[in-house]
């Protein structure tokens, strides 16, 4: 196949589309998969002990084995318990045997937020990011078929992050970089962050942002403690937050190839645009100042910097972000093997809900659970040549032509495969 990108076919930002598909159920289960969100740490973690004082707490994250089931373990934060995570988090042999089950062909392997300590000195995160990557490279090596690798980098020191991002891209061969929505008390507008941003600019390496959840129970455990609140409306409010930092001020007018994925759909801030659209309308004085002229709203329907994964658990919430930031800008994401997430099949929804058909092509499915993400971290070379193949296939065998069970004509196409292409990354 040509080494430029593939690209959506047939997306549109309109609104529903008439099927004219068969009344038989088609399942998409046989399209190919690439899962963009998903976490995974070592069976091990280094001794970082010896960095903090004798008589002071001790932040650094532990593995025990579970005291209730000895295939179980139990993470703690210092001395305090923080959850209980299976096999899966952590053996490679189990996540393959699951994604096989579950029909997932590939992973994207990121790091578990709770691991970013962001909060705490330099050195010793350093030393931890440079373990977590080379554990996430191994697995990568290992199976190159099955899993994607995404590195992390103690981002309260950027020369060092800046360092770490040139091995993870040139060394270890890993595809992009996972960040938070936070850098401890700093925003991603902090300009210090500046070098940062060139760095992953010129690395060409896209970057996937994920909320925190821990630190507003942290910092607040009476608001936050109760009703998994923290999980449930902090981190999409984390997200949302980082968005409009983002889109308000100017950072992606001046890294203009800078690439974001934003994890959970982008959180709360695709249902909160409306509010901030006639806010930077009403109080530009407060909002738009920095911007450049680009709304939020610009920078999300017509920009060239955001995606996000499709986590929503709900067909409705899907048809609006696809309204609002375009179909081939939805990566399929389920925060495997997290309850949070769409576990145990990643993907389902779109290989199996009827409700979808009112605004996706099969065409536009299949762009999801794989063909952007090949856009989004380049691995057309990697990739595109069976994503392609796997498409033809289920055509064929579904009784499909190149415009779709639902009439939306797929732009032109290139070398006969019914997949339009753009621009190399």
């Amino acid at each position: 196949m040509s080494p430029a990108q593939l690209a959506d076919c047939g997306c549109g930002h309109g609104g529903p589309v008439n099927s004219t598909r068969t009344s038989e159920k088609i399942s998409g289960a046989s399209l190919f998969r690439i899962d963009m969100h998903t976490h995974i740490m070592p069976p091990t973690l280094p001794d970082l002990s010896p960095f903090s004082p004798p008589d002071a707490p001790r932040p650094w994250l532990q593995l025990k084995p579970s005291p209730k089931d000895p295939e179980q373990v139990d993470m703690y934060v210092g001395d305090s318990f923080f959850r209980t995570v299976e096999p899966n988090c952590f053996s490679g042999a189990t996540r393959l045997r699951e994604m096989d089950e579950a029909g997932v062909d590939v992973q994207v392997l990121s790091t578990v937020p709770i691991l970013f300590f962001y909060d705490e000195a330099p050195e010793p995160v350093t030393i931890l990011a440079q373990y977590l990557n080379n554990h996430i490279a191994s697995l990568c090596r290992e199976y190159p078929g099955r899993f994607v690798g995404l590195a992390t980098v103690p981002l309260q020191d950027v020369n060092a992050s800046v360092e770490e991002l040139k091995r993870a891209a040139r060394g270890l061969r890993l595809e992009g970089v996972e960040i938070g929505t936070t850098i401890g008390d700093k925003n991603l507008d902090d300009p210090s962050l500046d070098p940062f941003w060139r760095a992953c600019e010129e690395l060409d390496f896209p970057v996937f942002v994920h909320p925190l959840g821990y630190s507003l129970q942290k910092e607040n455990p009476e608001r936050w403690g109760k009703y998994w609140a923290s999980w449930l409306v902090g981190m999409p409010s984390e997200t949302a937050l980082a968005i409009l930092n983002l889109t308000c001020s100017g950072v992606l007018n001046r890294f203009p190839n800078l690439k974001f994925c934003f994890a959970h759909a982008g959180g709360s801030f695709p249902s909160l645009l409306g509010r901030i659209e006639h806010g930077y309308e009403c109080r530009p004085d407060l909002v738009a100042l920095h911007a450049g002229g680009i709304s939020p709203k610009q920078h999300l329907a017509f920009g060239s910097n955001i995606w996000i994964d499709s986590l929503v658990h709900d067909p409705d919430l899907l048809e609006y972000i696809c309204k609002k930031i375009g179909k081939d800008r939805v990566l399929m994401g389920s925060d495997y093997p997290f309850p949070l997430g769409e576990v145990p099949v990643a993907g389902q929804m779109l290989v199996e809900e009827e409700e979808l058909d009112g605004f996706l092509s099969w065409d536009e499915r299949a762009m999801m659970l794989a063909g952007s993400t090949i856009n989004f971290l380049g691995l057309q070379d990697t990739f595109g040549g069976v994503f392609i193949e796997r498409l033809e296939k289920f055509r064929r065998v579904n009784g499909l032509d190149r415009k779709g069970e639902n009439g939306v004509a797929t732009p032109p196409m290139t070398e006969n495969t019914g997949v339009s292409i753009l621009s190399p990354r």
